[in-house]
C-alpha cells in the first residue's frame, strides 16, 4: 500500500472514532435486537392475555352458572317442602277411633255383608314382621288404592300389624290395627270382604298380665276374659313432683326425686315377681303400658321367656274402675281413609 492510501485509511478511521460513528452503529445493533427482543415478548404477552381473558370470561360465565343452579335448587327445596307441608295439612284420616271387643262384632258383621258382582274388594292383613321389612302390601296392590290412600298407609305404626278393608270403587276404605299381633299375612281380592282372620285374633283365647306404669302409682294385674281384671293390685308411693326452679336446689330436688321413682319401681317389681311367680291362671303375654321408659326398668331385673308387647294406650288408673285399661287394651284402632 502506498504511503498516501495508508495515511488516508487511517485518517477515515480516524474521524470515525473521533465522530463515534462505530458507537452509534452499535448502540442501534443494539436497540435493534432489544427490539426484536421486545416484540417477541409482546407477542407472547398478548397471547397470554388473550389466554387470560378467555380463562377470566370462562370462570365468571360458570360462577353466574353455579349462582343460577343454587338459586334454582332452593326454590326447589322450598316449592318441595310447600307441597310436604300442603299434603301434610290436606291428605289426613278421615276418621280415627277406638273400637272396643263388644263394637267389633256388628263391625265385622258389616263389613262381610259387602258385595260386590266386580271383584273389586281387597282384603289384606299384614303382619308386624312385613311392615319392619318395608315390605307390607305389593306394588301391585298398593296400583290398586288411589293416591291419598297410599300416602296414608304408609303412616301407620303398629306393633301387632293392620287389616286393611278398601274397594277398588272407593266406596270402602278402612285400616283396622288389632290389639294383638296377627299371625300370617295374606291379600285377597274377591266379591267380598274376609274378615275372619281378625275374628279369630279378636277371640283367641290368651291369658295377659298387665303393667301400667306411672311414678308414684303402678297398676299390675291378671287378665283371661279381655273384659276385667281376674286380680289387679294398684302401688303408689311417694314421689315428688318436678322442679321448675333452676340451681342446686333444682339438682338436689330432682335427685330426691329419682330415689323416689327408684323406690316405686323396686316396689312395682317385687309385686310383679310374686305375681308372675304365683299366677292365678297360666300367663301367656306381658302387655306394659303407660310410662314405657319406666316400665322398661322395672322389667330389667325379672327373669322370664313370656312374651312382652307395648301398646301405646291412655292407660289412666282409675281408682274406681281399673278395668277401663283392659278395655283400652283390647279395644281395635279404626283408620278411615
Amino acid at each position: 500500500m502506498s504511503g498516501k492510501k495508508k495515511v488516508a485509511t487511517n485518517l477515515g478511521s480516524l474521524l470515525n472514532k473521533y465522530s463515534g460513528k462505530e458507537r452509534l452503529e452499535d448502540e442501534i445493533e443494539r436497540l435493534q435486537s432489544h427490539i426484536l427482543e421486545l416484540e417477541i415478548d409482546r407477542k407472547r404477552f398478548e397471547k397470554n392475555e388473550i389466554t387470560a381473558k378467555r380463562a377470566l370470561a370462562a370462570k365468571q360465565d360458570a360462577e353466574e352458572k353455579l349462582k343460577a343452579a343454587n338459586v334454582k335448587i332452593e326454590t326447589l327445596t322450598h316449592q318441595l317442602e310447600e307441597k310436604k307441608a300442603e299434603a301434610t295439612e290436606e291428605i289426613s284420616f278421615a276418621l280415627i277411633e277406638e273400637i272396643t271387643l263388644p263394637q267389633m262384632t256388628p263391625y265385622t258383621s258389616q263389613l262381610a255383608s259387602i258385595r260386590s258382582d266386580h271383584d273389586s274388594l281387597i282384603t289384606a292383613y299384614i303382619t308386624e314382621k312385613e311392615m319392619d321389612l318395608n315390605a307390607g302390601l305389593s306394588k301391585s296392590i298398593m296400583e290398586e288404592l288411589d293416591q291419598d290412600s297410599q300416602y296414608l298407609i304408609q303412616k301407620i305404626k303398629s306393633d301387632t300389624g293392620y287389616v286393611l278393608f278398601y274397594d277398588r270403587m272407593q266406596m270402602v276404605g278402612e285400616i283396622i290395627v288389632p290389639p294383638l299381633p296377627l299371625e300370617r299375612s295374606s291379600v285377597e281380592i274377591s266379591g267380598s270382604f274376609n274378615t275372619e282372620q281378625l275374628k279369630e285374633t279378636l277371640t283367641k283365647g290368651i291369658n295377659i298380665c298387665v303393667l301400667a306404669a306411672h311414678a308414684g302409682e303402678s297398676l299390675i294385674g291378671i287378665s283371661s276374659d279381655k273384659t276385667g281384671f281376674d286380680e289387679d293390685m294398684v302401688i303408689r308411693s311417694s314421689v315428688k313432683s318436678k322442679h321448675t326452679k333452676g340451681g342446686f336446689s333444682q339438682r338436689r330436688f330432682e335427685r330426691l326425686r329419682d330415689e323416689d321413682i327408684d323406690h316405686h319401681a323396686e316396689k312395682v317389681r317385687n309385686a310383679l315377681k310374686n305375681m308372675l311367680e304365683h299366677p292365678t291362671v297360666e300367663i301367656d303375654m306381658i302387655i306394659k303400658c303407660g310410662d314405657i321408659l319406666l316400665a322398661n326398668y322395672i322389667l330389667e331385673n325379672i327373669d322370664t321367656d313370656i312374651t312382652i308387647m307395648e301398646r301405646n294406650i291412655d292407660a289412666r288408673i282409675e281408682k274406681h274402675d281399673t278395668d277401663s285399661i283392659i278395655r283400652s287394651l283390647f279395644s281395635c284402632r279404626r283408620y278411615k281413609l
